[in-house]
């Protein structure tokens, strides 16, 4: 299904290939599945990478998501998401589940790269995050200052690691530039670890909780050191092929932002997907938005960083109609057995402009319930459990209470 690409944009592609440095190495981590069984359904190939983030899209395909909208699934697995650029750039897949970051070099690199849906962000602490770092048990490292001079290996070159792992090095005030990095794929990354080959390695799940089980020491939590629910990546494809197949793009997000939804509510149903031994993981924040600040904070520190050139289009690059929602800003809360809060940018909310929010629900107690209440809102997380809710909400002027179960209250006015 992917478009023909002109002999200019094949000599953009090898371009980026040099400045990226990688091989598009098909691993074989995960074997495709098609849940189709009607004549009538248009197979769709989507390049992924072997990690736990991807599950939602196996989990849509065995719930029949994607066979409702008439699409068949071909799965294919690469090593990084600078591997699923090019491979998108020469035919090779039609939807590439992959960072942010390397989006933003595709389209600042002349790949004219758009995003179909949006899908998982990061923790909120080293403790609940899906992706960080890890030193051994053994290692002189007990702190993010220690990582000076150290090498750490990350699975790609100028991706969403290097960015985030500088960014948040900065802001800890540990100089960027003072740390070594190489290019390793996530499953080789504890095997270099424990032989001395790196100091430290930047891996996601399942790898983080294998790391964890062997006496590994989290170092670093970068996404949560830049930001609370940081964004990491979602799934885009060709300008070209969304244009050419606007119907099928659309009945492809529908379809994954089912899958998104339904795993974010059915933690179960996705770590039943994993291997027996690895079913204890961190989950990330599966969600059908994204906050655009973020977003920019995150394309201005991949251009500090050198991973681009300039600014994407934000607009071509990130379509309005994944951001809805997370224009205007996003609204946190926790909720446990005895305490109750809820922030926006940082601070308590007391007030706040009208406009569209995602409120992101954080509870920690097994027998506490959230609910908030205002003009056009009635929200609740129903019965009372663990985990993380995202909500889309329309703000407008007046007053608006939240609460536990257990009556303690909370408000804030919009005006």
């Amino acid at each position: 299904m992917a478009s023909n690409r002109t002999l200019g944009g094949k000599r953009r592609a090898r371009t980026l290939v040099a400045a990226l440095s990688v091989a598009a190495l098909v691993l074989a981590v995960f074997a495709g599945a098609a849940a189709s069984r009607t004549k009538a359904n248009v197979t769709v190939t989507v390049d992924t990478l072997p990690i736990a983030n991807g599950l939602p899209l196996d989990l849509g395909i065995s719930k029949g998501f994607f066979d409702q909208q008439g699409i068949t699934i071909k799965k294919v697995t690469f090593q990084s998401g600078n591997d699923i650029v090019l491979a998108l750039s020469n035919n090779n897949g039609d939807v590439g589940y992959l960072g942010y970051v390397p989006m933003m070099i595709a389209r600042t690199g002349g790949i004219p790269f758009t995003l179909v849906a949006a899908s998982e962000v990061e923790g909120t602490t080293a403790d609940d995050n899906w992706q960080n770092i890890l030193v051994r048990s053994n290692s002189s490292v007990r702190a993010p200052a220690d990582l000076s001079g150290k090498t750490i290996a990350l699975n790609a070159l100028k991706g969403v690691g290097e960015v985030v792992v500088k960014a948040a090095l900065k802001k800890l005030n540990v100089d960027p530039n003072s740390v070594k990095l190489v290019a390793l794929p996530f499953p080789s990354m504890r095997s270099a670890l424990n032989n001395g080959q790196v100091d430290a390695i930047w891996v996601p799940e399942p790898f983080l909780s294998q790391g964890l089980a062997d006496g590994d020491r989290i170092v670093m939590a970068p996404g949560p050191v830049l930001g609370n629910f940081f964004p990491n990546g979602g799934y885009g494809a060709l300008q070209s092929w969304v244009q050419k197949n606007p119907e099928l793009a659309a009945k492809f997000r529908t379809a994954i932002n089912q899958s998104l939804a339904y795993a974010q509510t059915h933690p179960d149903e996705i770590r039943a997907l994993l291997p027996a031994a690895t079913r204890n993981v961190r989950l990330p924040v599966w969600t059908t938005s994204i906050d655009r600040k973020q977003l920019l904070t995150l394309a201005k520190d991949a251009k500090e960083f050198g991973v681009i050139t300039s600014l994407p289009n934000f607009t071509q690059l990130f379509p309005s109609a994944i951001r809805t929602g997370t224009a205007v800003g996003t609204i946190e809360a926790s909720v446990s057995a005895k305490a109750l809060k809820l922030t926006s940018q940082g601070a308590t909310a007391k007030r706040l402009d009208p406009g569209k929010y995602r409120v992101i629900v954080k509870d920690t107690s097994k027998k506490v319930s959230f609910t908030l209440k205002g003009p056009g809102v009635n929200k609740s997380t129903g019965k009372a459990k663990t985990g993380t809710v995202i909500w889309n909400v329309t703000l407008t002027a007046g007053k608006y209470t939240y609460s536990s179960s257990t009556g303690k209250r909370g408000s804030f006015k919009v005006s």
